[in-house]
């Protein structure tokens, strides 16, 4: 799991980067994201920013008394920023039309626990040091699909490249795969899975 926790951190220091950086609309951490008005005409750098903002706004209201309430959390206000199905059909590669409309949801939602879990292990455990970040120049990856991407620069450590994948669908666009310094937790997820249905088989994956 070393792999996607490095590629996971990158995106929770990328986002407790930017506590007051920028003077983003406050749209309270108490409303799900994908209500936000004219989500789905936002760039996904506005994308980007509006979700560093509802995290920093959780982050500052110091709620971070336990995982369970960071999971609760990032369910409500940032699952609809990800596109979990396109990410559930690329980690389980073609195993993914072996599945009926029900398994595919039971793996969806699976997929969604497993990187949230990290996630919010890595969120609680998360001192005050911020790291220093910057945004790069949008750029285009394929037919209706952008890459966005940050620096980010560690009070000790490493500068770390944290790459958002997003493609446009017909609810806006949504992130279907992060990386950092070429790691990808898609391509992560995909290699894990093909272990475990070599090692337990194909029901394996319905029961993580």
């Amino acid at each position: 799991m070393k792999r996607i926790q490095i590629v996971v951190s990158a995106l929770v220091l990328m986002f407790s980067a930017q506590a007051g950086a920028q003077a983003y609309p406050s749209y309270g951490y108490a409303q799900p994201y994908n209500p936000y008005p004219n989500y789905a005409q936002q760039t996904p750098a506005q994308l980007l920013q509006m979700g560093v903002q509802v995290l920093q706004d959780y982050l500052k209201a110091g709620e971070l008394d336990s995982e369970e309430k960071i999971l609760n959390f990032l369910d409500a206000q940032m699952a609809s920023f990800f596109d979990f199905e396109q990410m559930a059909r690329w980690a389980a590669g073609y195993h993914y039309n072996r599945m009926n409309s029900a398994q595919q949801y039971i793996f969806q939602t699976n997929l969604k626990k497993m990187f949230f879990s990290a996630f919010a292990r890595i969120v609680s455990a998360y001192g005050d040091n911020q790291p220093r970040v910057t945004f790069l120049q949008p750029r285009r990856s394929g037919y209706n699909e952008y890459i966005v991407t940050a620096r980010v620069m560690p009070s000790n450590g490493y500068p770390i490249r944290v790459d958002f994948r997003f493609a446009q669908g017909p609810n806006g666009w949504k992130v279907y795969d992060v990386g950092t310094n070429g790691s990808s937790a898609v391509a992560y997820y995909r290699a894990y899975f093909n272990n475990l249905i070599r090692s337990r088989g194909f029901n394996a994956l319905l029961q993580q």
